[in-house]
């Protein structure tokens, strides 16, 4: 695999290389035999999958000042339209943030929770629709306390984080 990035790299196919769910491990290894730095890991990130915030993923990448990108923000719509019990908590709360902050476009929130993390992700959006796209860029100046932060993610959990 690293022979082949080199080659897209070399022959000027590629400008930057990335990879997908990679765990530390794995995009270490692969980094080891590369010439070029991997400059992203694109991982599943959204309120409802706090998997790489609890796994060591995303403090290893802000350790190699690496940005993630989150593949499904949104949580595939789930968060928007829950149809289970731990989807409406984390819906609650994002609603609830919403209203404190007078904000009438939930995903402008799930945005903006996803940007406000200290590994600066980048929300990779799976839409062609100019009016979300507007959407997300509107939520680059949507602020959210962090109090707020932690109300989705603690909805998410289930639990107060101690």
């Amino acid at each position: 695999m690293a022979a082949a990035f080199d080659e897209l790299k070399t022959s000027g196919k590629v400008n930057h290389l990335g990879v997908s769910n990679f765990t530390p491990v794995q995009f270490e290894s692969l980094q080891s035999y590369l010439n070029e730095p991997l400059v992203t890991n694109q991982i599943e990130i959204s309120p409802a999958q706090l998997e790489h915030f609890e796994n060591g993923n995303l403090d290893y990448l802000i350790e190699k000042r690496v940005s993630p990108m989150a593949w499904s923000p949104l949580a595939g719509g789930s968060l928007l339209q829950p149809k289970d019990e731990k989807s409406k908590n984390i819906h609650d709360a994002i609603a609830r943030v919403a209203s404190q902050i007078e904000e009438t476009d939930l995903s402008k929130v799930i945005y903006a929770w996803t940007l406000m993390h200290p590994s600066h992700i980048i929300p990779v959006l799976g839409t062609g629709k100019i009016e979300r796209l507007k959407t997300a860029v509107d939520a680059l100046d949507t602020t959210l306390s962090l109090e707020q932060w932690f109300d989705i993610y603690t909805a998410s959990l289930g639990t107060e984080v101690a």
